[in-house]
């Protein structure tokens, strides 16, 4: 299973040297807007996610990782 891992939009956006300001300017999105979803306070919709992978220049799966079950 995926999990959604909000701290990835903001190391990918660190790599790329973009501030969350660059970032909402890019995908038409708040400031604070990028600053909740980075912190995991909210999580974005399929479209949105879309759109700041666009800007970050990866694809929408790198925002997520595997989860094991330990049942």
């Amino acid at each position: 299973m995926k999990t959604f891992d909000p701290a990835s939009i903001a190391t990918r956006r660190k790599k790329l040297r973009k501030t969350q300001q660059d970032l909402a300017r890019e995908t038409g999105l708040s400031s604070t807007a990028i600053y909740y979803i980075e912190k995991g306070r909210k999580v974005p919709r399929a479209t949105t996610l879309g759109k700041i992978a666009n800007a970050l220049r990866c694809r929408v799966e790198y925002f997520f990782v595997s989860s094991t079950n330990n049942r």
